[in-house]
């Protein structure tokens, strides 16, 4: 249960800007993690006081059946999260959605999905936050604070070829935009809109779901080797024909 709680808190930490959690999609996991932890360990808890070996069997076929479900999620999560932008030092740089992986794409920012998580960022004042840094950091720093959902959803792509102004109000070039692709006329000047539309957007967040689940997969493969390591345990400890006779 400890470990489950200290899960749950770390991801709301790791997850945007306070108590407006924007990525959600693994509560239900991490639950069913803790619900299944509890009952296993109770029965192997039962079994090693009343020494039943019909108990202990079962822990041990639970326990077994926890570490290959949670070695394959920790697998499928690295693959999912392989592909990516390449790492740059400058938060600044806009990454594309197709730097990810299909799966990543259709399942955390289809169409459906992204109206909650933008009315999430939307609550969440991610684009306050970046004005309060831009007017708080010299630009030199500014670049290498900003988060990529900041750079995505709170600048126009920049490929468009629009002015800076504030935070929240960019012209449009006089000689006509960089681009006529609909990633430029997404951009609205406001704070209800501005890049929340805008396919970078999108990326940002994928760029920083997808660093705070790989950072989660460390976590999960020590978290499995630690299971191994209770199983081999429990095996150890199966009650011999003497112990059982005493």
């Amino acid at each position: 249960m400890t470990i489950v709680v200290q899960i749950s808190k770390t991801w709301e930490i790791i997850t945007f800007y306070g108590n407006a959690n924007c990525a959600s999609f693994l509560q239900v996991p991490v639950f069913i993690l803790g619900v299944a932890l509890l009952v296993i360990s109770v029965l192997g808890l039962m079994a090693l006081f009343c020494r039943a070996s019909p108990l202990h069997r079962v822990y041990l076929w639970a326990m077994f059946l926890l570490v290959v479900v949670l070695l394959g999620f920790t697998i499928f999560s690295s693959l999912v999260t392989d592909k990516g932008p390449k790492e740059t030092d400058s938060g600044a740089d806009q990454s594309r959605l197709q730097d990810f992986s299909g799966w990543l794409q259709g399942h955390l920012v289809n169409e459906k999905k992204w109206v909650r998580i933008k009315k999430c960022l939307i609550k969440a004042r991610v684009c306050q936050e970046y004005a309060k840094k831009l007017s708080a950091l010299p630009p030199d720093v500014l670049l290498e604070m900003l988060l990529p959902v900041e750079s995505g959803c709170c600048m126009p792509p920049s490929n468009c070829g629009y002015k800076f102004k504030n935070a929240t109000f960019w012209d449009a070039p006089k000689s006509g935009l960089g681009s006529k692709g609909d990633e430029c006329l997404s951009w609205k000047n406001g704070h209800g809109t501005l890049c929340y539309d805008c396919g970078t957007c999108k990326a940002g967040y994928l760029h920083q779901v997808r660093n705070d689940w790989k950072a989660l997969n460390i976590f999960n493969t020590c978290f499995v080797s630690y299971l191994i390591l209770i199983l081999a345990f429990g095996f150890l400890c199966w009650p011999s024909d003497q112990s059982r006779r005493l």
